[in-house]
C-alpha cells in the first residue's frame, strides 16, 4: 500500500548522505522535484523503505507551479529516473572506483492518454525505490545533510545541486571545490569546455538564486588558478539571521538535526567555528590601530561593537594621509577616532567614493543582465515545456509548424540553404539536431497557438522589457 502523505507542520525534512550528494547523476527540473517529492515523505525513524505516494497535485503544490502543468511532465520524469543511476566514487588501494547504483525498483502510474478520462483522484505516482538505497536515505547518524525543502523550491536543477554541496559546509562557512569535480558530478564535462561558460551558465545563476531563495547567502566565490587556468572554486557563505528567511523558525536547525562538525572539520577551520566578527576585526586592525596610532585596547574594543570594517578603513586612510602631511592638531588617537565617529574624509578619500560608486554601477548593471539571462531562460523553459506538453499531445503540431515554415519568406532562405548544404530534401530529424532549425519550428509552434502561448509571452514580455530599459538607464 502506498505511504499516506504526512503533515510536517510546515517544514519538510529532505536528509541525504554526504556520498550521495557528492555523487555523479544528472537530473533536470521535473526528475529533481518528482525525487525531492519522494524523499520528503521519508520519516527520521524509518528503518526500511516504503511504496511513496507522488500526487501531482502536490508538486504543483510543493513547487509554486501553474496548474495547467501536465501530469505527464511527472511522469516522464518518473520513467526517466527509471534509467538513470547515481554513481559512487571511492578510493581502494591507490585506484579510483565508482559504484553505479540504480535507483527505482518500480513505478506505478496512469498510462498516456487517459488524462482527458481519469479525474484527480489518478494523478499520482506510486514509487517503489531499490533496497540498496536504504544506506543513502534510512536511518542516518553521521555523514549527512539535511534541509528544509522549502528552501529548494524556487531552483533549477543546478542552483539545488550547488546548494546541497554547500550545505553540507554550513557549519565552516566556506567550500573549495575542483571545477572538474563539479563538471563530474553534474555530468556536464562536454557541455562547458571553457570556463567562462561553465561559470556564466551554471555558476553564477546558482549563486543569484540560491542568495534569493534559499538560507545561506554566498559572499564571493573566488576563483582559484594554477598558471593562467582556473582549477578550482572557493565559496564563502553563511546561514541567514532567521528574521531573513519568513518561512524559517527559530527552532529549524534543531527540527533538521543538522549535525555537529567532525573533529577533522574544526581542525581544518577552527577560527571560523569560534571567532567573532569582532575577534576577527580586532585582529586585523590592532597592530595599526593600538600599536602604531596608539588607541587603548579597551576604547578600540568598543569602537569594534559600533562601526563596520569599511568604516574603520576609512578612518585608518583618512588618518594615515593626515599624519603624513602634518595635518593632526591633536593627538594622533583623538583625530582616529573622531574621523571613524564623524565620518571625516579627504580629497583622496572621496576619489575612492566616487570609483566605489562607478564599481556598484557596474555591478547593479551586472545583476540586471544576470536577473534578465535568467528571465529569459525562464520564459525558454517554460514555452518548451509548454510545447512538449502540446506535441506530446498532438503530434500532428510539429509537423504543421513545419509546413507553415515554407510561407514564411525569412525561414524560406534559411531552409533553402540548409537543404543545399545537406544536398538533400529536409526530414524531421534534421529539425531535431540543428539549433536553428530548431528555434525556427518552436517559433511557429507559438505563433500558430496564440491562445496557449499568449499567457506566458504576456507575463514574461513586459518583465524583460522594462528590464533591458533599467539596464539601458542604470548603464547611461
Amino acid at each position: 500500500m502506498a505511504k499516506k502523505k504526512r503533515k510536517s507542520g510546515g517544514i519538510v525534512v529532505i536528509k541525504k548522505a554526504n556520498q550521495l550528494i557528492e555523487s555523479r547523476y544528472r537530473f533536470d527540473i521535473w526528475e529533481t522535484r518528482f525525487f525531492l517529492s519522494i524523499l520528503s515523505q521519508i520519516k527520521r525513524d524509518d528503518d526500511d523503505f516504503q511504496v511513496y505516494r507522488v500526487w501531482y497535485r502536490d508538486v504543483i503544490k510543493a513547487f509554486n507551479l501553474k496548474s495547467n502543468q501536465s501530469y505527464h511532465l511527472l511522469r516522464e520524469a518518473a520513467k526517466s529516473i527509471m534509467s538513470k543511476s547515481f554513481y559512487v566514487s571511492y578510493e581502494k588501494e591507490g585506484t579510483a572506483r565508482e559504484v553505479q547504483y540504480h535507483i527505482l525498483r518500480k513505478i506505478d502510474y496512469m498510462k498516456d492518454g487517459q488524462e482527458s478520462k481519469a479525474s484527480d483522484s489518478q494523478e499520482y505516482i506510486d514509487v517503489t525505490i531499490e533496497q540498496e538505497m536504504k544506506p543513502f536515505f534510512l536511518q542516518l547518524q553521521r555523514n549527512f545533510t539535511a534541509y528544509d525543502l522549502r528552501n529548494v523550491v524556487k531552483l533549477g536543477a543546478y542552483p539545488i545541486r550547488v546548494y546541497e554541496l554547500l550545505k553540507q559546509y554550513e557549519s565552516i562557512g566556506e567550500r573549495t571545490i575542483d571545477v572538474e569535480e563539479i563538471k563530474r558530478m553534474f555530468e556536464i564535462t562536454k557541455e562547458y569546455p571553457r570556463f567562462p561558460d561553465f561559470f556564466r551558465w551554471v555558476i553564477k545563476p546558482a549563486i543569484k538564486d540560491i542568495n534569493d531563495h534559499t538560507d545561506i547567502q554566498i559572499r564571493d566565490v573566488e576563483k582559484l588558478k594554477e598558471g593562467k587556468k582556473v582549477v578550482s572554486l572557493r565559496f564563502l557563505f553563511h546561514r541567514k539571521p532567521d528574521n531573513e528567511v519568513p518561512h524559517m523558525r527559530a527552532s529549524m536547525e534543531r527540527t533538521l538535526e543538522i549535525p555537529f562538525p567532525s573533529q577533522k572539520e574544526v581542525q581544518e577551520a577552527p577560527d571560523m567555528l569560534v571567532k567573532t566578527k569582532k575577534d576577527l576585526l580586532f585582529e586585523k586592525f590592532h597592530e595599526e590601530v593600538v600599536q602604531k596610532l596608539g588607541v587603548t585596547p579597551s576604547v578600540f574594543m568598543d569602537l569594534l561593537a559600533q562601526y563596520s570594517e569599511e568604516q574603520l578603513d576609512t578612518a585608518l586612510r583618512v588618518t594615515r594621509r593626515a599624519k603624513a602631511s602634518n595635518q593632526v592638531k591633536s593627538s594622533i588617537p583623538g583625530f582616529f577616532i573622531n574621523a571613524l565617529r564623524n565620518g571625516y574624509t579627504d580629497p583622496k578619500e572621496e576619489e575612492i567614493k566616487r570609483q566605489a560608486t562607478a564599481n556598484e554601477k557596474g555591478r547593479v548593471v551586472e545583476t540586471l543582465q544576470r536577473e534578465l539571462e535568467s528571465l529569459r531562460e525562464e520564459t525558454a523553459q517554460r514555452i518548451n515545456d509548454q510545447i512538449k506538453a502540446l506535441t506530446t499531445d498532438q503530434p500532428e503540431v510539429t509537423a504543421l509548424a513545419i509546413d507553415s515554415l515554407k510561407d514564411n519568406p525569412y525561414a524560406k532562405v534559411i531552409l533553402e540553404k540548409k537543404e543545399k548544404s545537406n544536398k538533400k530534401p529536409l526530414e524531421l530529424e534534421d529539425y531535431r539536431k540543428d539549433k536553428v532549425l530548431r528555434d525556427l519550428v518552436r517559433q511557429a509552434i507559438v505563433d500558430q497557438h496564440p491562445n496557449i502561448f499568449g499567457e506566458i509571452m504576456q507575463k514574461y514580455q513586459p518583465r524583460i522589457q522594462a528590464m533591458e530599459e533599467s539596464i539601458r538607464m542604470v548603464s547611461r
